[in-house]
This record gives structure tokens, C-alpha cells and sequence, in this order.
């Protein structure tokens, strides 16, 4: 009797807990996603569309889900070909489950499997062998999905994670392996297609006749016909769709780019970018046509990278025309590598210059033969100006002018804003830098000169680039140039004459003005190209990845046609063509309309030119001095000998003879400076005479003849008067005189030489000279 109890007792007690025990498992959540995150990683673009796709560690093509939700036309054959009542049953078909049941045991073997959605999603994220208790885990867990998911989440999950055949895991792959598109965009007769796969994904392999795989999505078609759910016209057009008969390759319209994301981000499946389709596109054109433009000069590599100018979202990245490229290193990321900077540095000292108070765009700057303990810089012609304003020097790119401001201004100085402004390639101190710096001494990456010159653009004040959506950093550099000083640099950097057809831009109302600047490095190994404007900044490097010099290689005439060609095919954003210059930001100066530095009283031709209001004190011309001169206007006098000849107090233009020299070479007349009364007591010749070759404590190798005959060096001296005889002499002894233009040669010896010159008054100049013998 008391068995009899127990055992009533026992099933009582089942009776309750079993159900609770499944309730509680129907009612909790689902802890973690019921599929493993073994995706592909995706690349896309702003808008959405797919820039490039890598194959995941089962060497499966495998979209990650996404928020989108899954196209009418699949929805609808989907549903009609694998779950009629998917929208009202709450996970499993009772009736279905019972018909099936019937079935199997009369003919002894699973003939029918009655699954629903929910219930192949189950069997989906566990495959497990086909068995009755496997089919029941399968009812119980898509039962529970049913509880926790809406319909729409359900079939979205199905389709995210259907096979398809091969390697082809989802709908959203499945779209672009077969017909090359979004799913949004399948036709009927596609749709119908993708609907039948996952039920028998092996049909679809490339291979032998696709009879049952057309007769499967027909049947699906008169079906969908028949419930009403496609039309008559749709139907027919659907039955003469081609089923797909090979797999697709994914384009890759970014690989470098798609290769630097996915390692900088493990584990994260989409990547969704800045980069604008369009743009990325013509971009990778252009890199493609100039490859085969410049292959027959042996150019074989270049890069583009183009970012939105206020913001730094990245719009196109081409790290090489051609990424399987073996031969020529197509697998480098140019738009990473360390490339010597050439001159694209030199808009950034002018600017610092300027706000410094050293110089205006109108100022001199002297272009003259420059020795600086052994870095003796050359303009690229090989000529000397004598001197240049800031704004021609930029212009046209001249190396002594850039050089003499950089020491002016101080390397350590300049290096700091570098490190300050997010370039992050220097790896020496500044004094291992040196004056070269300004002259492509320093290894660059086009990734910090874009933000470089973003920077100068947004008013001096600089944050790096950034290419995923979301990314954007706050974090800026505070402003490092002033709002005047970087609309000046700008304005000078619009003058740059352009290649080509560009060159007669301004006749041609459709052209867009540019602020830009070009670079080639020491033995043409680089060539820069890079411009701002307001909506966009634009870089371009060309050259070899292995570092090989080529004469073709040069900034202007390479990487400038790029540039521009760029430049034509982007869209215009907005009304504004060119920066605005905000009046708050400048103060009005007097300058010498002459030097460009700030008048002073002798200066007789002086503008009022708007200057940056936060811009240091500017130098005073030193071109404009007073002079006093005898009655006659023969001699310049002084106090020590005006009472003698009388005194007339003139305003005069001074230049140094070095200065003087060169300004004649170039056909600039420049009146001889009269000499001081030669019977002053207190007559000084210091500065009349000027030795302007070789530098002060030059080296100089000394070259032999054929017949091994040392050669002489011809050696350059400026005189204020063109008539005044020089008197040359060599280690104090005497070589010969000059006048007008002064040259002398000379045969120095192996070892320090000492070179004088004294002219008849009295004027001298001395050089400390080594000379070494070439063998």
C-alpha cells in the first residue's frame, strides 16, 4: 500500500515539474547568438556597397547579418516553398509534425521531416544526425524561438545562415556569388531560385546540367502563381531567367586599404567605411591608367589617398595601381610607407615663418650661393636670384631661399611643430635632421601629409584622418598656425602654375582654384603632388616601391597630371570655391612695396597691406637706408668730413655686393653705390667688397685633366662699383686683378688655403678654403 503511494506521489511530482522544468526553459532567453561568429570580414563603402571581401578560416564565403531586412520577393517564395503557415504557427506545424509521423511509419524510413523555419534554424546552429529525439530537441528549441523572436527576426536568422552550395553560406552572399548584386535587387526568378537552394544546396555546384535545379524553381514559381502571389507577367518572365552556372568573384575595389582595417580590427565582421564608391572608383581608374602611362619610363608605382577637408573622413585609398603586382611590389601600401618628403614641407615653415614676424609672402628672402658647415643646399635650375620674395620662392619651389628661412627660424623649432601636427615618421632628433630637413630629409607617410595639409585648411589647426564611420577623433592638435598665416600660405600655394592643359586654368570657367604644392626627392626616387580645397585634400606619390631613381620622376610633371585628374572628377559639394578670409583675423601694416618687410622712413614706395593679427612684430627693411652725400653727388660722406665737401641727406636703396652681383647676372640694372670720400679720416671699406665663391670654409674637391693636370677653380667676388679694381691674392701671394664682373681663377694647393681680396681703397674680404686632391 504504501509502494502504491510512493509511486502516486512520484508522478504527481513529475507531473508538475516536467512542465515547469520545460516551461523554464521555453521562457528563459537565449544567453549567446546560436550560431558561431565565423564570418567573412566586409569592406564596404559610405553607402553601403561592398569594397571587398576576405574568405573566412573555413575558407567559406559568409556575410555577417545586418540590420536590413530580408527583400519581398525572397520573403514571399521563401516562405511558400519551406513554411506555408510560418506567420501563424508558433514555431512547429502540429498537423505537418503528425502527417509526417504517419508517413515514416508506414513506409519504415523518414520519408518527410515536416520542419518549419524555426525548426531548420535548430537543426542549423547543431547539425545533428536524423533521429526522432533529435527532431524533438529541434520542436522544443523552435518552439523557444518562436517565444523570443518576431517572425521577421526568425526569417532574416534562416536566411542569414542558409547554405547555398559550395562554400556559399547566406542569402546576402548567396546574391553576389551567383548574380553579382544585392539581394534587394533579385529578380522574381532569382528570388525563387535562392528560396529552393538551402532545402538541396548541392544543385547548385558548377558542374553538369541544371535540369532539376530549373524544374525545383519552376514548380516553386506555378506555385507561387496559383496562391496568387506573383502575376501572370512576372511568372512568365521569371520561367525564362538563366539559373547562375558559375560562382562570381568578389571585385576588390580597396585591397590595401580592406588589408590595414581587417588587421587593425580582429574579430570585427563589418567594416563599414568613409570611402565614397564613386570617388574610390575613378581613383582606381587613374591609378590603373598612369601605370600603364608611366611603365615604358620605368615608373612602375604610385598612390592616392583623398579625404573630406574639414573632417578627415577618408573618401578614396589606392595603395598601388595593381595589388597582385608581384614584380613591383603591387602589394605595398604607398599610402603607409615612409617616402623622403622632397619640398611639401616648405608650405608649412613659410607659414610659421610669417607668424613669427620673419617674413610677409611680399618679403625678400636672399637666393645665394649658401654654406652651412658642409650642407651647401642648390635650387633645382642650379641659378641664383639674388633674392626672391617669400611667394615666388614658394611658388616655384627654390631650395636656398626655404634652407636660409629654416635657420632662421630654427630646426628644433620646426621639427616640434612636426611631431605636434601628427607626422609620425621621425625616428632622429633634430639635429640629425638638420637644415635638410625643409629639403625631403625627413621620411613622411602621404597618410600624415593629408593631414597635414587638412590642417593649413581648417585654420592651423590639425587632427589626423580617420576611415571607419563613427571613428572620427576629437582630439585636435589646438591650433598651431594662425587663421591669417594659413589663408596667406594658401593664397600663395593657389599660385603654383599647373601642368599640362591646367595651365591656362583661369580661362576656363568650369576650373576649380587649388591650393598645392609638388616634391621630388634627392635622385628623383619621389614625386609628390598634393592640394586642398575646401571639400577635399588630394595626395599623390609616385615612383618604385624598391627605392630605384629615375630622371622621369618629378613632382610636377609626374604626380602633377594625377592630381588634377583627380581634382576635375570630384563633385562639387558646395557654393564655396575658395577659403574665406575672415577680416577679424588681420591688422594693417605698412610695407616696402620693394623688400615686403615694414617700411621704415627711408622706404619711398610703401602699401598697406592686411598682415595676421596674432603674427610677431615684422623685421624693418634693411634695402632702404639714409645716406649723406657731398654737394657735388660724388662721394657719401660722414660727419668726419661733410664740413669738407658739404652734405645732402638722400634716401637710397642698399644692396649687399653678393646681392648686387647675382640681381645683374639676371639683367636687373642696378646703380654702382658711390664710394665714401677716400680722404675721410674715419672712411671704413668693410662691407664694399665680397667674396661670393667659394663659401666661407668650403671644401672643395679638386678635379684633374685627362692628362692628369689639376684644374684651376673660378672663384666669384662682388664690389659695390663695377669700376673699382680687385686685387686677388693667394696664400699671400698675388694672382691677378679684376673689374666688373670678378673672376679669377685659381690653382689652390691640397690642404687649407687662404684667398684674399682688396680693392683700391682699401676694401677686403678674406676665405678660409680646403681643397682635396681627386685621384
Amino acid at each position: 500500500m504504501l509502494n502504491h503511494l510512493s509511486k502516486k506521489r512520484l508522478l504527481r511530482w513529475l507531473g508538475v515539474l516536467l512542465p515547469a522544468l520545460v516551461c523554464f526553459y521555453l521562457i528563459v532567453p537565449f544567453s549567446s547568438s546560436l550560431f558561431k561568429e565565423e564570418y567573412s570580414t566586409t569592406v564596404r563603402a559610405d553607402n553601403g556597397r561592398l569594397l571587398h571581401v576576405f574568405i573566412n578560416a573555413n575558407e567559406q564565403w559568409y556575410f555577417p547579418p545586418d540590420t536590413a531586412a530580408v527583400p519581398l520577393k525572397l520573403e514571399t517564395a521563401v516562405i511558400a516553398f519551406e513554411d506555408e503557415r510560418f506567420k501563424q504557427h508558433w514555431g512547429i506545424n502540429v498537423k505537418a509534425i503528425l502527417r509526417a509521423l504517419w508517413q515514416n511509419i508506414r513506409n519504415q524510413r523518414i520519408v518527410s521531416g515536416a520542419s518549419t523555419i524555426p525548426m531548420q534554424i535548430a537543426r542549423m546552429s547543431e547539425p545533428k544526425k536524423r533521429t526522432y529525439i533529435n527532431k524533438l530537441r529541434e520542436i522544443c528549441l523552435a518552439i523557444k524561438l518562436d517565444l523570443h523572436y518576431t517572425k521577421e527576426e526568425l526569417l532574416k536568422m534562416y536566411l542569414d545562415h542558409a547554405p547555398y552550395g559550395g562554400n556559399v553560406i547566406g542569402y546576402r552572399t548567396a546574391a553576389f556569388k551567383f548574380y553579382g548584386k544585392e539581394a534587394n535587387l533579385l529578380t522574381w526568378g532569382e528570388a525563387a531560385t535562392l528560396a529552393v537552394l538551402p532545402n538541396a544546396p548541392g544543385m547548385i555546384y558548377p558542374k553538369g546540367h541544371s535540369t532539376p535545379l530549373r524544374d525545383k524553381r519552376n514548380r516553386l514559381l506555378t506555385k507561387m502563381l496559383d496562391k496568387g502571389l506573383i502575376s501572370e507577367q512576372n511568372y512568365r518572365l521569371a520561367l525564362l531567367e538563366d539559373l547562375p552556372d558559375r560562382f562570381i568573384p568578389f571585385e576588390s575595389h580597396a585591397p590595401h586599404l580592406a588589408r590595414r582595417l581587417k588587421t587593425d580590427n580582429p574579430g570585427q565582421w563589418l567594416l563599414q567605411t568613409t570611402l565614397d564608391e564613386t570617388i574610390q572608383k575613378r581613383c582606381v581608374q587613374l591609378a590603373e591608367k598612369y601605370k600603364k602611362i608611366y611603365a615604358p619610363l620605368d615608373i612602375n608605382n604610385l598612390s592616392i589617398l583623398v579625404a573630406d577637408t574639414r573632417s578627415g573622413a577618408i573618401k578614396a585609398y589606392v595603395g598601388s595601381p595593381d595589388f597582385f603586382d608581384a614584380q613591383h611590389g603591387g602589394q605595398v601600401d604607398g599610402v603607409m610607407a615612409s617616402r623622403s618628403s622632397g619640398s611639401i614641407l616648405k608650405p608649412f615653415l613659410y607659414a610659421l615663418s610669417i607668424d613669427e614676424g620673419i617674413i610677409l609672402p611680399q618679403s625678400y628672402i636672399r637666393d645665394l650661393p649658401t654654406y652651412f658647415d658642409g650642407f651647401s643646399p642648390r635650387n633645382a635650375n642650379r641659378e641664383f636670384q639674388g633674392v626672391a620674395t617669400a611667394h615666388e620662392s614658394l611658388v616655384r619651389s627654390l631650395n636656398i631661399p626655404a634652407v636660409r628661412l629654416l635657420n632662421y627660424y630654427g630646426v628644433y623649432q620646426f621639427y616640434s611643430f612636426l611631431k605636434l601636427a601628427g607626422v609620425s615618421t621621425l625616428f632622429r632628433t633634430a639635429d640629425e635632421y638638420g637644415l635638410p630637413l625643409i629639403l625631403g630629409g625627413a621620411e613622411v607617410k602621404m597618410w600624415d601629409m593629408v593631414a597635414l595639409y587638412r590642417g593649413l585648411a581648417n585654420n592651423g589647426v590639425f587632427n589626423d584622418n580617420y576611415l571607419l564611420k563613427g571613428q572620427q577623433t576629437t582630439q585636435a592638435s589646438g591650433q598651431l598656425i594662425s587663421n591669417g598665416s594659413s589663408y596667406l600660405t594658401l593664397e600663395m600655394l593657389k599660385d603654383l602654375k599647373r601642368p599640362g592643359s591646367e595651365y591656362f586654368w583661369e580661362r576656363f570657367s568650369s576650373s576649380r582654384p587649388i591650393a598645392w604644392k609638388t616634391g621630388t626627392s634627392f635622385g628623383h626616387k619621389d614625386a609628390w603632388a598634393i592640394g586642398v580645397i575646401p571639400e577635399y585634400t588630394i595626395a599623390v606619390w609616385c615612383g618604385n616601391f624598391d627605392g630605384e631613381g629615375n630622371k622621369n620622376i618629378g613632382g610636377a610633371a609626374t604626380a602633377g597630371p594625377i592630381l588634377f585628374d583627380i581634382l576635375q572628377s570630384l563633385p562639387r559639394q558646395s557654393r564655396d570655391s575658395w577659403f574665406e578670409a575672415d577680416d577679424i583675423d588681420y591688422k594693417p601694416m605698412p610695407i616696402c612695396s620693394l623688400s615686403g618687410f615694414r617700411a621704415n622712413d627711408a622706404c619711398q614706395d610703401v602699401d598697406t597691406v592686411f598682415v595676421p593679427e596674432e603674427m610677431k612684430p615684422l623685421r624693418s627693411c634693411e634695402y632702404h637706408q639714409f645716406k649723406y652725400f657731398s654737394s657735388d653727388d660724388q662721394y657719401q660722406c660722414c660727419s668726419q668730413c661733410w664740413n669738407d665737401i658739404g652734405r645732402v641727406k638722400k634716401a637710397v636703396t642698399m644692396y649687399q655686393p653678393d646681392i648686387a652681383f647675382y640681381l645683374r647676372k639676371k639683367g636687373q640694372h642696378i646703380l654702382p653705390a658711390k664710394s665714401h670720400y677716400p680722404h675721410c679720416s674715419a672712411y671704413s671699406t668693410e662691407h664694399a667688397l665680397k667674396i661670393i665663391y667659394p663659401n666661407p670654409n668650403a671644401k672643395l674637391f679638386l678635379p684633374r685633366d685627362f692628362d692628369g693636370k689639376l684644374q684651376g677653380v673660378v672663384c666669384k667676388a662682388a664690389h659695390q662699383n663695377q669700376n673699382t679694381t680687385v686685387y686677388w691674392y693667394l696664400n699671400e701671394q698675388f694672382v691677378g686683378q679684376s673689374s666688373g664682373e670678378n673672376k679669377m681663377e685659381m690653382i689652390f694647393k691640397n690642404g687649407w688655403n687662404h684667398l684674399t681680396v682688396i680693392d683700391e681703397n682699401g676694401s677686403v674680404d678674406k676665405q678660409r678654403i680646403f681643397a682635396s686632391m681627386k685621384e
